[in-house]
């Protein structure tokens, strides 16, 4: 698994992607990092019913992009990130293909192993429960054991859908930390410009590339 990534990073070059390429991506807020986990995990926040792009490749690449700079987030001794999709109002046109999960699970499990340490699918819709269903068998079952459900009222329903755990998301992120649309008292907005000036300050830019 080490050669075919070094392999894979010596071709796709994660660590070169350039922002200004990537940044389109990010205009509505439909991916970006706020606040820590009580693991000091760096909060990778996903709200597909914000998806402005029909761009596949680039879509991807933001993924790989933010991976990249949420590893750089993570404070030491922190070596995984802890993932949020708010699927609240999105509808199946929203719902990322089953080829694009695919090659997302494929990226994070290949090349970015043990780098999710949980994700937690808030407000899970049908239509998700459909495509996680396709994509499972294709899932490192440890990684598919790191996904929970957050309760909401419906879980008596949903919880045929999935052998998943349900859990409450603020038993892992301080209220604090925990942005108030997730029933923490975090009351943020995201803004493009502050945000992506903000994580590039942070995390550099552009940062140290690799050498292979």
């Amino acid at each position: 698994m080490l050669e075919n990534s070094i392999l894979w990073r010596r071709d796709y070059r994660p660590d070169e992607l350039d922002p200004e390429y990537i940044k389109p991506e990010a205009e509505t807020g439909k991916m970006y990092f706020n606040g820590f986990d009580k693991c000091g995990r760096p909060v990778w926040i996903m709200r597909p019913r914000l998806q402005n792009s029909k761009d596949g490749e680039r879509q991807i690449k933001h993924i790989v992009y933010s991976l990249e700079r949420g590893i750089r987030l993570m404070p030491d001794l922190v070596e995984n990130l802890a993932i949020i999709v708010d699927f609240k109002d999105s509808s199946a046109s929203h719902n990322p293909s089953v080829s694009t999960c695919k090659k997302f699970l494929d990226i994070l499990g290949n090349h970015y192993p043990e780098r999710l340490g949980i994700a937690f699918v808030v407000k899970s819709p049908w239509f998700f429960f459909a495509t996680f269903k396709i994509i499972s068998p294709f899932m490192d079952p440890v990684t598919k054991n790191k996904i929970k459900f957050v309760y909401d009222g419906k879980e008596e329903k949903e919880n045929k859908n999935t052998s998943n755990e349900w859990v409450h998301m603020e038993d892992y992120i301080e209220p604090d930390q925990l942005e108030c649309d997730f029933g923490g008292r975090y009351n943020f907005t995201y803004e493009l410009e502050p945000y992506w000036s903000a994580l590039l300050e942070k995390t550099g830019n552009p940062y140290k590339i690799i050498q292979y």
